[in-house]
């Protein structure tokens, strides 16, 4: 049984997957799918080394990858890359471009998609014969980021409706298919992802950043309630708490930073790089996730890798991978008081802040989200799907 691992997004996910495979013994390539105008996702960015079209050899996979991955790794020689054009659906480039890696994916049993892109209908149609698995990682678009005619929500439609397995990684989508889809419930997988230990090839001593009681850290979008923080912090400060707190992140800065100084906040407002992000994180006691709505928990098993605990509101799967009191903590979404109350809680007894410590660093090889058991489940859906 051959397998070919084709990735469109969240690679720190299929990184951290893709190691736990071969472990397996399992006969199967990854191919990370980018493009000439997109050259950068999650933990990788290659934006400023040149690449072509078509596929990549070893030694510029290598150099792609970088030395951290490929020390993660060990072994890259089943690991490749794919450059589009670009990942539009409309493009007579991609369009040729697509049929040659569709060729080229001909010999494998199985295809395991992870992650959509625009160019993934065109893929769908060319390999329609072969045995075809599909991970989404959001079904619907976030609040704040939803268009009137959302290509991505339209492709999951599609691929939900379809003959092929789908694993769905949140329980909350999971039921909301089953739901919908009452005559096909049997494609559906619920088969969450687990610590992201691919950020610990990160760490790197030399990288220094300031320390903190609370870490932000992400995109910085709507969805995911900075401004609740910042209430949070400013209720705490009233009562004559003033905890240092650190907003790191991308993306426009849509909430009002006019208190930020005299909260003890500091916003960095930009790309993170990789192993400054590891060194924060370390340098860090909690993590705190706001959100209003959310579906996937990447930032909590990130933030799990370095035991660290989590607050975050109780949405999407947050509720699925923290255990309330054991390993972080859940608040009512849009509660700055409740949110409040859990920070000083945590930060303000030593001994619980360890004891949350321990409880990460021990479930790690436990339970539903352990990777041995995700593996399991994965490598059962494959044996189906070949069978």
């Amino acid at each position: 049984m051959k397998i070919a691992i084709i990735n469109f997004g969240h690679v720190d996910v299929t990184l951290t997957l893709f190691k736990n495979l071969i472990k397996s013994s399992l006969d199967i390539n990854l191919i990370f799918c980018f493009s000439l105008n997109r050259k950068s996702e999650s933990v990788l960015n290659f934006k400023d080394i040149s690449v072509r079209t078509g596929y990549t050899d070893y030694n510029k996979t290598k150099e792609l990858l970088g030395p951290e991955i490929v020390n993660y790794l060990q072994d890259i020689t089943t690991v490749r890359f794919f450059i589009f054009h670009n990942l539009k659906l409309r493009s007579l480039k991609n369009f040729f471009l697509a049929i040659k890696f569709a060729k080229s994916l001909k010999n494998y049993d199985i295809i395991h998609f992870n992650g959509t892109n625009g160019v993934l209908p065109i893929l769908i149609f060319l390999l329609r014969k072969k045995k075809l698995i599909f991970t989404i990682h959001d079904i619907h678009s976030h609040s704040g980021e939803k268009t009137r005619l959302n290509f991505a929500e339209r492709l999951n439609n599609y691929i939900a409706r379809s003959k092929y397995p789908l694993i769905i990684q949140n329980m909350s989508d999971f039921t909301y298919l089953l739901e919908k889809y009452t005559d096909n419930k049997t494609k559906f997988w619920f088969i969450p992802f687990g610590v992201l230990d691919v950020y610990r090839a990160f760490e790197n001593s030399e990288i220094k950043t300031p320390e903190s009681d609370l870490l932000f850290f992400g995109r910085i979008s709507p969805y995911k309630g900075v401004e609740f923080l910042i209430e949070a912090l400013k209720i705490l400060k009233k009562k004559g708490y003033n905890y240092k707190t650190i907003i790191a992140g991308g993306c426009n800065v849509y909430f009002n930073t006019d208190d930020l100084n005299e909260l003890n906040i500091l916003l960095i407002n930009r790309y993170i790089p990789n192993s400054e992000l590891v060194s924060l994180i370390k340098n860090t006691k909690v993590v705190v996730c706001p959100y209003t709505d959310a579906t996937q928990s990447g930032v909590a098993m990130t933030a799990f890798a370095f035991n660290k605990p989590v607050i975050a509101s109780s949405v999407g799967s947050f509720t699925e991978v923290i255990e309330d009191g054991i390993t972080g903590s859940l608040v009512k979404p849009r509660d700055p008081e409740q949110l409040g109350e859990k920070i000083h809680l945590i930060l303000n007894k030593p001994d619980l802040l360890r004891e949350m410590e321990s409880n990460i660093q021990a479930i790690q090889n436990e339970g539903n989200n352990s990777w041995s058991h995700i593996i399991d489940r994965v490598k059962n859906l494959y044996f189906l799907t070949f069978n």
